[in-house]
């Protein structure tokens, strides 16, 4: 089959690794996979290229991109595809979709809703979408939920297919060192980092609050924080406040994040909001022992306290700091978590389950009002 995958940009975001992670998939069973981005192409361009996997960017012009479809709508009219993926939402785009790939489409939706846009353009884009796909696809049953509540009449077409996670090899003593020299981390120190976008939903602020706690008691503990965003200068300040600038390294954007997850002792992952929360379970993946809190995601739909432990739905500052500091001080309760966590991800999370469940879909002629829930 022949699969054009349309998003809305192309960086390094949960989005693209799993758009990234199901189009291996897919291409490695013998399907012809390429990518459009609405956006010019970003850091995940190496990656396409690396992957011999065709791709392509376009200008992003106007309120929406309206100044772009007429570019776009060419774009698709030159294709000779046999079904269709958007993932991410754009109004516009789906309204210049016309007749292409009109029987086999799949609209794949990863952000969560409540903070992102007004209700009423959540409605207008669920409105479309209804007309448009024969299925939409949400990594969680959190987002999905949303979605519903939003608009109800996409019940019928909306489906939980989970999310993507390669599991690693746990890397040896020596890698592990090895990968802290190439980031400037002390050899003997322990590690205790976050990674993501450094805006107020992430709670980067509970980060370096526990880190002050930690510090306190454990002279060796460093903090490492990959990633980059509108709220650096808040947070670099707030270091100095809290008398930890000295014990926190600041990465920036890393392209490739393997050398960060192997230099961890320990990944602390907090946020407000968070779709699912592809960074805690990319720790675990690698072999890092996660503590985290988040508040309104999906995140505990995979790992709970069934099956894993320290998953929390509020920001308990003294608590986390607790169990964090447990799993440092114990290498047995680090290791335990390590491979609850690991076992879980092999059951419900590994990339050749995820495109069985979103292939599926592609699979379906497309028919009108039709279609159950799965998970």
């Amino acid at each position: 089959m022949r699969i054009v995958n349309i998003i809305q940009c192309a960086n390094l975001g949960g989005m693209e690794q799993s758009t990234l992670a199901l189009m291996l998939v897919l291409k490695a069973r013998g399907h012809a996979v390429e990518l459009l981005s609405l956006n010019p192409l970003g850091a995940m361009g190496a990656q396409l290229a690396e992957q011999a996997i065709p791709a392509e960017g376009l200008p992003y012009r106007g309120v929406g991109g309206w100044r772009s479809v007429g570019q776009f709508r060419r774009r698709l009219s030159g294709r000779q595809s046999d079904a269709l993926i958007m993932t991410g939402h754009n109004l516009l785009a789906m309204k210049a979709l016309g007749s292409f790939c009109a029987t086999r489409r799949i609209l794949s939706i990863h952000f969560h809703h409540s903070g992102v846009k007004r209700r009423w353009q959540w409605r207008l884009i669920y409105r479309s979408a209804r007309r448009r796909f024969s299925a939409i696809v949400f990594p969680s049953d959190f987002i999905r939920q949303e979605a519903e509540d939003i608009y109800p009449e996409i019940r019928p077409i909306s489906h939980t297919v989970g999310c993507p996670i390669s599991l690693s090899d746990i890397p040896s003593e020596a890698e592990r060192m090895l990968s802290r020299q190439r980031l400037g981390l002390p050899m003997q120190a322990r590690v205790i980092g976050n990674a993501g976008w450094l805006v107020p939903r992430k709670r980067f602020d509970i980060f370096l609050e526990i880190a002050r706690r930690i510090a306190t008691v454990d002279a060796d503990a460093m903090f490492v924080i990959a990633g980059d965003g509108p709220e650096a200068g808040a947070l670099r300040l707030r270091t100095v406040e809290l008398g930890i600038s000295d014990r926190v390294t600041w990465l920036g954007w890393q392209r490739d994040l393997r050398d960060f997850f192997r230099s961890l002792d320990l990944m602390l992952f907090n946020a407000d909001w968070e779709a699912l929360g592809r960074s805690p379970l990319e720790a675990l993946a690698a072999g890092v022992p996660v503590v985290a809190s988040v508040r309104h995601g999906g995140l505990s739909e995979i790992l709970n306290g069934e099956n894993y432990g320290p998953i929390y739905a509020d920001h308990d500052i003294d608590r986390m700091t607790n169990v964090a500091l447990s799993a440092l001080g114990n290498r047995a309760i680090a290791n335990r978590l390590v491979a609850a966590g690991r076992r879980r991800l092999e059951q419900v999370a590994s990339p050749e389950g995820y495109a069985d469940r979103v292939f599926a879909f592609l699979a379906e002629e497309r028919k009108t009002g039709c279609g159950r829930r799965r998970q």
